[in-house]
């Protein structure tokens, strides 16, 4: 299966979301208490088409905006 582009893109900015706030995977799955650590490496990977509850999860232990991690535009970056 050909991964997305969209997914590999948010899960590329999810990964430097965490990483700009010194989080370990394992830190951040403890902040969201949604997924687990193997279910956010896919998800990084851009290897899994996360649900809306993980994501809105995710912005919140973040504090980050949906802008910050997808470009609704269509364009990169």
């Amino acid at each position: 299966m050909k991964k997305s582009k969209d997914l590999v893109i948010l899960g590329d900015n999810i990964r430097i979301e965490r990483l700009k706030r010194k989080l370990s995977q394992e830190r951040l799955v403890e902040m969201t208490d949604v997924i687990t650590a193997q279910h956010l490496g896919k998800i990084e990977k851009g290897e899994v088409d996360l649900r809306a509850t993980t994501l809105f999860a995710l912005l919140r232990a973040l504090n980050c905006r949906l802008e910050d991690l997808i470009d609704l535009t269509g364009r990169e970056k």
